[in-house]
């Protein structure tokens, strides 16, 4: 999984997001087993061990090193507060950071002309993990620290930033320059988060730099866990007895690495680990599960897409010609149908781009890439009107100047459905001309440097959105380079001057029927000029030994925090 972005219904035009939680909900399958993890009542106390499946090159979320999702789910939602959060309803709601939602009825959202200003009230019980209160001096020092900081991941949004008043301690006043659409994934949603100031004495208060913090270690918490110790090995947290909201059950969780799928499984197969979230594989994970009395799992749907993300800036993909044939050399229908379907039987086609999920708001208009059907014959077509010599296929790859058409196709190593999708990719773009060259890396280094560095030409990797704007992954400014540090999400390096323009205005439209037309033309644009060519939507699977952990460990599955988000509530058996 890659970048994340998370959406509301503030202003009640939203109301149309409540959708997510029943198609997730709807979308679900349990298998259980007979560990009688549910006749535990709740307890605190005892210890548990989660498998994950990925594992980040640092800690630092303002980094891309830090930008796998696994670095969130392991440590940034478990010691990060945030402002805002979305919950099971599908509802953007103030988190226990905050004494309630903003909304323009209580003051909290206001709009006068181009002036929009957004109100935070600090619950006055929030505190640091060492006793001290978390003030609006910290969210002054996250946003400062976001700007200045050398190789920033992404600064989108906080950019439309004018001021934050401090003044008051418990009050955050955020000015922006105009209407800024998506602000509650500011110092929040997925991706947001707030520091704690006084972590970093010897920073510049007015432009910290804070690319040598946090590279191993985050000495502070605001969140139901305080971070013991993180390696390379694994990643141990300890209950906050400082927490003010709902306090940990267990007193530690330790994640260990187990980032090849056939060893996750089996680790907690054998009681090796208690719980794993899994992305599906070429086998159905739920049958698998369900042979063990002692395992239960959830499945179903997700708030996440897979795509094949193209980069613009390394030929041949600099050619539109050769992306449009692409399109018509991916045999999409059967990868769903031969991979996808085990774990998820009514997944489709996904013909919407820009992480947009068919049903859940009005974002994905999903006819968009249906034209871009398994057609050999088209993308050769194409490619000889671009001037390939193709004489060679169906059994070998288009030409130009003697050189055969070959694209480095990647993925994060140890997803055998990956590893099944690239083959089944691969043979079925022969006889439409191309060569694919399959490649493998470490989730670390591929999310931490070879995406955003442009260090691929195909990358299959999957993404989250329930707010539509991707101005963040898609205008031209937000182009990582080496000159800006590699800071940025457009990791395809596409750039047009007109779709951004329609980003830009989709970011400040606030009534849900316009920003949705102004969405689907940026969709429009997507099918255009075709940067990524979208797969499906994720199966998503929760597993856990129901002999060792108990409580509500499912209910999080489908939601785009992964089922962590609520371990402060489970509980061990016996």
């Amino acid at each position: 999984m890659g970048s994340r972005r998370i959406a509301s219904r503030v202003f009640s035009i939203f109301a149309v997001i409540a959708l997510l939680a029943a198609a997730c909900s709807k979308s679900s399958t349990t298998s259980s087993g007979s560990g009688g993890g549910a006749s535990t009542a709740p307890h605190k106390g005892g210890s548990i061990i989660f498998g994950a499946e990925q594992w980040a090159d640092c800690l630092n979320p303002i980094l891309s090193c830090g930008s796998a999702s696994w670095a969130y789910y392991t440590v940034f939602e478990e010691v990060l507060p945030r402002a805002m959060y979305v919950d099971l309803e599908g509802n953007f709601v103030a988190s226990p950071l905050l004494t309630e939602t903003p909304t323009t009825d209580n003051g909290g959202i206001v709009v006068q002309g181009k002036k929009f200003t957004v109100t935070f009230h600090i619950e006055p019980k929030a505190v640091w993990s060492d006793g001290t209160p978390i003030t609006s001096e910290d969210f002054d020092f996250t946003w400062k620290a976001i700007m200045n900081t050398t190789g920033s991941l992404s600064k989108a949004g906080y950019d439309e930033i004018t001021s934050i008043d401090t003044s008051d301690p418990q009050t955050v006043v955020i000015e922006f320059a105009s209407i800024y659409a998506d602000w509650w994934d500011l110092f929040g949603g997925i991706t947001g988060y707030v520091l704690e100031q006084a972590a970093f004495p010897d920073a510049d208060p007015s432009k910290p730099d804070l690319q040598n913090e946090m590279k191993e270690m985050i000495s502070f918490s605001a969140g139901p866990w305080i971070l013991k110790s993180w390696t390379k090995e694994e990643a141990v947290l300890t209950r906050n007895d400082k927490y003010w909201g709902t306090q940990a059950l267990l007193d530690q969780v330790t994640f260990v690495p187990r980032e090849d799928i056939n060893t996750e499984v089996q680790s907690l197969l054998n009681g090796e680990v208690d719980v794993i979230y899994p992305q599906p594989s070429n086998v159905s994970l739920l049958d698998q599960f369900a042979a063990n009395p002692n395992v239960e799992a959830v499945g179903g749907g997700s708030t996440f897409v897979d795509a094949l993300w193209l980069n613009l800036a390394s030929p041949p993909l600099d050619d539109l010609k050769v992306r449009q044939a692409l399109a018509y050399a991916i045999d999409r229908q059967s990868v769903v149908d031969n991979i996808i379907k085990l774990n998820n039987p009514s997944a489709e086609v996904l013909n919407c781009m820009g992480q947009w999920i068919p049903g859940m708001g009005p974002w994905c208009d999903n006819t968009q890439f249906a034209k871009y059907t398994y057609d050999p014959a088209q993308s050769v077509k194409i490619l000889e009107s671009d001037g390939y010599d193709c004489s060679a296929a169906p059994d070998g790859p288009c030409t130009k100047d003697g050189q055969p058409l070959e694209i480095d196709y990647y993925s994060n190593a140890g997803n055998t459905r990956r590893d099944d999708t690239k083959q089944l990719v691969k043979e079925a773009a022969i006889p439409a001309g191309f060569q694919l060259n399959l490649k493998t890396v470490a989730s670390g280094p591929y999310f931490g440097k070879v995406l955003p560095q442009g260090q691929f030409q195909m990358a299959d990797y999957a993404g989250g959105a329930v707010d539509p704007t991707v101005t963040f992954e898609f205008a031209c400014k937000y182009f990582p380079t080496e000159a800006n540090n590699w800071s940025g999400y457009n990791w395809d390096r596409w750039c047009n001057p007109e779709a951004d323009k329609v980003m830009y205005a989709s970011d400040k439209e606030l009534d849900v029927t316009k920003r949705a037309e102004l969405i689907h033309q940026v969709g429009a644009f997507t099918a255009q000029d075709i940067p990524a060519i979208p797969m499906y939507v994720l199966p998503s699977v929760t597993a856990w030994r129901s002999d060792h952990v108990a409580g509500p460990i499912g209910d999080y599955n489908a939601s785009i925090y992964g089922p962590v988000f609520n371990m402060n509530e489970w509980y061990t058996v016996g």
